[in-house]
């Protein structure tokens, strides 16, 4: 089952992976996402998917990375991986799980929370008006008061060094987002392609402890009214008052401290269409949480796009806590919902 799982979120990923292609039944190959494969010929496809007794892994002949399912999607993909562990563990193969291990031991390594990382970086203020990303951040209309906490790269992969060492990932510029754990430290960064081309990634998420298993987004603007307001990305966080973000899927099945015994609204796209999107709010419901059904008349999928759109801030606020549901009732709403 584990092998059928696997080649599963492997087609699931495989539209962020340049020239991918199943070769064998289960031998898929692609240019490396990882260290970006060869610069100097764009044809060349050096990253294999192979399966190994009954799960697939994933190694590059270009930059020498091998590792497993998991921490492939963990890598390419935060939301994908979330889902795909889930997927698993519903399958009882995670923790002590029925199917065969691989033979080699991959160690995790941990790294130090960094201070310093987003030395030498300009904010958004700092940058000439018609700097690129600039211009991305103004054109998603995201709020000026949040120019100061948000930074550009030209060197994503270089930055990225800094908070995992071995990490390889090719020069390019990026949006930088800092990822802050309760006392303000950078505990990991989120870098948003600046490319409007669709093959190239458009989040990468790098921890900077990988023992931190889920990251969160926005603890130093929560106050302490009810309800807290809980949506899927970091920028669409922006848009709100009391809101966090979630980095990747997440159940609702645990929180973190500053939002233990609140009220909060989980709000996950509108994409009545996802089969994923949908699986992932039946598990927040399952799991006693409140979520946002959005209303037929909003036709945008997240709140950047209700925002560029023309909804405001108080309009959006307004819709969320209005189409709020739980338990039953949200099971209900759901069911009307869902176009799948």
């Amino acid at each position: 089952m584990s092998l059928i799982i696997d080649k599963k979120f492997i087609n699931m990923v495989s539209p962020m992976l340049p020239k991918f292609a199943w070769k064998k039944e289960n031998l898929a190959n692609c240019r490396c996402p990882i260290c970006g494969d060869s610069k100097k010929n764009k044809s060349k496809a050096r990253g294999f998917f192979f399966a190994k007794n009954n799960d697939m892994f994933y190694r590059c002949h270009n930059c020498g990375v091998s590792t497993t399912m998991y921490k492939f999607l963990e890598s390419v993909s935060p939301a994908l991986c979330k889902e795909y562990s889930l997927e698993r563990w519903k399958n009882g193969e995670n923790g002590n799980s029925n199917y065969k291990k691989p033979e080699f031991k991959f160690e995790q390594p941990k790294f130090n929370i960094s201070d310093n990382v987003l030395d030498g970086l300009k904010n958004i203020n700092e940058l000439e008006e018609n700097h690129p990303c600039r211009k991305f951040v103004e054109n998603r209309k995201i709020p000026q008061e949040f120019y100061s906490v948000l930074y550009y790269t030209d060197d994503f992969g270089a930055l990225a060094e800094k908070l995992d060492p071995e990490i390889n990932l090719e020069k390019e510029p990026r949006l930088v987002i800092p990822i802050l754990n309760t006392k303000n430290r950078v505990i990991a960064i989120q870098g948003r392609s600046l490319s409007k081309k669709k093959d190239i990634i458009r989040y990468i998420t790098i921890k900077g402890d990988k023992s931190i298993e889920r990251l969160w987004y926005g603890f130093c603007r929560l106050n302490n009214e009810n309800p807290y307001i809980v949506v899927e990305g970091p920028l669409d966080s922006l848009f709100l008052d009391n809101c966090v973000a979630m980095v990747g899927i997440n159940d609702g099945s645990e929180v973190p401290e500053p939002l233990k015994n609140k009220d909060l609204i989980f709000v996950i796209d509108n994409e009545p269409r996802n089969k994923q999107v949908i699986a992932q709010i039946e598990k927040l419901i399952n799991n006693g949480r409140t979520v946002c059904i959005w209303p037929n008349t909003i036709d945008q999928k997240d709140i950047n796009d209700m925002i560029l759109n023309g909804y405001t801030k108080q309009q959006l606020t307004d819709i969320i806590k209005n189409n709020s549901y739980s338990g039953i009732e949200a099971k209900l709403k759901l069911q009307q919902w869902k176009k799948v």
